[in-house]
């Protein structure tokens, strides 16, 4: 079957290649492993203004945010450190192997999670870079340190894969500050998408979530669990049986067997239909509440509709998704950008906490600098290698 989200891909990918092509006098390649993996920037003067702007109307505001950046910063700079090494633990201990890190890219599927839509990818990568970049531009401005540029970039694998974006500081007066203001600026791309992960996670749960279930049409009822010590736990009853009727009353949604449970006291029968037997038991005590009957079952849908009545309900769950994949990426991504590896602001960060424990003796920063960076590398390889097969897999799939 054709994956569309990986078609878009394909294009899109084939697109920006062109501009890149019909642009190449104008743009910056940052060669790290060229022609493998390298970074193209366009560069312009975006945004530029509104940093200085908010800085200098803002200053306290925007020092407290690169304070506690800085705090939160070098929490999640061990947070990620512990994790990828929890994930690979994890992931080897399976038979089959799972990814312990998805690729952050379009036709994705994590474990629990919907499949990532390539409209879902743009929307959420741009309000991430976008966010991430503008705020380091806020505060370098804070301590007067000169923006050269900003702009457009792409990550790129052979060919250009990931969107972004960037701001350039001059760095001969980044380096003349002080650690806790460089600090500062490096820790402020991750700690603006934690702050936007956190507003798009209160939205999602406190906003939309809420509305959500009065827009699904539901049918069918199944056992998906007994409860041990409880009456039907001691009866044949099978995982998946479809319960058509509780004592005599049809049952075609969750809420049906509620409210004929609330009626039913201690002790009371109950005789419960489903669609290959019938099972007559006694209620047992509910354990919340010791006026009602409780028979120890945990249920679920059989299937589940999003209304035709209402026009607005597919477009209403294509947000949510939105939402959802926005709070997932700019958390993820923004802690994911804490690990001391050096393309990443993580490394800057871990190179000047060096720089300030060895009193700028070079040459032990550098040798303990790079000893974490290939640590880094190496779990990343093996927390992104089984996606790797995954997704080209796909891709091949979806060609062929």
């Amino acid at each position: 079957m054709v994956n569309v989200d990986i078609i878009l891909f394909i294009v899109f990918i084939f697109l920006v290649s062109l501009i890149m092509i019909f642009n190449r006098k104008r743009l910056k390649i940052e060669k790290f492993l060229f022609p493998f993996l390298y970074i193209v920037m366009y560069k312009t003067k975006l945004g530029l203004r509104n940093m200085d702007v908010i800085a200098k109307r803002h200053p306290r505001l925007v020092t407290i945010f690169a304070n506690l950046g800085i705090v939160v910063g070098f929490i999640g700079m061990v947070a990620i450190f512990v994790l990828l090494i929890a994930s690979i633990i994890s992931i080897y201990k399976n038979p089959v192997p799972q990814a312990g890190v998805a690729l952050l890219l379009p036709g994705v599927q994590v474990p629990g999670l919907p499949v990532l839509s390539f409209w879902h990818w743009i929307i959420a990568l741009f309000i991430l870079v976008v966010v991430h970049e503008f705020m380091h531009g806020v505060v370098a401005r804070l301590h007067n340190i000169k923006i050269k540029s900003s702009g457009f970039a792409f990550l790129c694998v052979v060919l250009p894969v990931v969107p972004a974006a960037f701001v350039e500081p001059e760095e001969t007066q980044l380096v003349k500050k002080s650690k806790k203001a460089q600090l500062g600026v490096f820790s402020a791309g991750s700690m603006s998408n934690f702050i936007v992960a956190i507003i798009f996670f209160l939205v999602l749960t406190f906003v939309i979530n809420p509305i959500a279930p009065s827009l699904i049409e539901t049918s069918g009822v199944r056992v998906v669990a007994t409860q041990e010590g409880y009456p039907l736990a001691e009866t044949n009853i099978q995982i998946n049986e479809e319960i058509e009727e509780v004592n005599g009353i049809l049952v075609s949604k969750i809420d049906n067997f509620i409210d004929i449970m609330k009626d039913v006291k201690p002790g009371g029968e109950v005789s419960i239909k489903t669609n290959t037997s019938v099972y007559n038991v006694l209620a047992a005590t509910h354990p919340e509440d010791s006026s009602r009957g409780y028979v120890g079952v945990f249920l679920d849908v059989v299937s589940a509709e999003i209304r035709s009545d209402i026009w607005w309900a597919s477009s209403f769950f294509w947000i949510q998704l939105a939402v959802l994949w926005i709070y997932l990426i700019n958390f993820f991504v923004g802690l994911f950008n804490l690990l001391p590896l050096f393309i990443l602001d993580g490394g800057r960060m871990f190179y000047t906490f060096l720089s300030y424990i060895f009193k700028n003796n070079e040459i032990r920063v550098k040798k303990v600098f790079n000893i974490v960076n290939v640590i880094c590398v190496l779990l990343i390889i093996l927390n992104f290698f089984p996606s790797l097969i995954k997704f080209f897999g796909n891709i091949l799939v979806s060609l062929f």
